[in-house]
């Protein structure tokens, strides 16, 4: 049974021999030069030339790799959450609303949070306080009931001494 071709392509690995790579990076240092010749205005600036987005193996097979990512003072990003949280700190209108915004939702929620623990708390104490009323009304009443019996034990006493 033959399977339909699938929608998805699997990445395919091609030998590249060294001689091709090499004449690559010629044809795209050569297409720099040509677009610096074309383009005197942007000629004065220094541009490096990119660096390959592959990696050569033993083997000859060509694999992608991630290159270091740069930002525009020549220091290399080590992550895109570090890109992400630079271009947040950057001065922009839009961006300080957004912080401004972020900044007071967490402040609202702190201070809810606060409140819900210290209704909590009331609660708790109410319920403590009803307990120690209770525990206070359970003692007088144990108080009196042992009054009651030392004072029938003293009549009891009396009777007996008096018969």
């Amino acid at each position: 049974m033959s399977r339909p071709p699938s929608s998805q392509t699997t990445p395919q690995f091609y030998r590249v021999s060294e001689r091709d790579l090499t004449e690559i990076e010629l044809h795209s240092v050569d297409s720099i030069n040509d677009l610096h010749r074309t383009h005197h205005d942007n000629s004065q600036k220094v541009i490096r030339p990119p660096r390959p987005a592959y990696t050569p193996s033993p083997n000859g097979n060509v694999f992608t790799c991630d290159v270091a990512a740069v930002n525009q003072r020549g220091r290399p990003i080590s992550s895109k959450w570090q890109s992400r949280l630079q271009d947040m700190l950057t001065p922009s209108s839009s961006h300080a609303y957004a912080m401004g915004c972020a900044i007071i939702t967490l402040l609202l929620l702190t201070v809810l949070l606060i409140f819900y623990f210290l209704v909590q708390q009331g609660g708790a104490i109410q319920m403590l306080t009803e307990a120690v009323r209770e525990k206070e009304a359970t003692a007088k009443e144990l108080s009196l009931l042992i009054q009651e019996l030392q004072a029938l034990r003293q009549n009891l006493t009396s009777m007996r001494a008096g018969t």
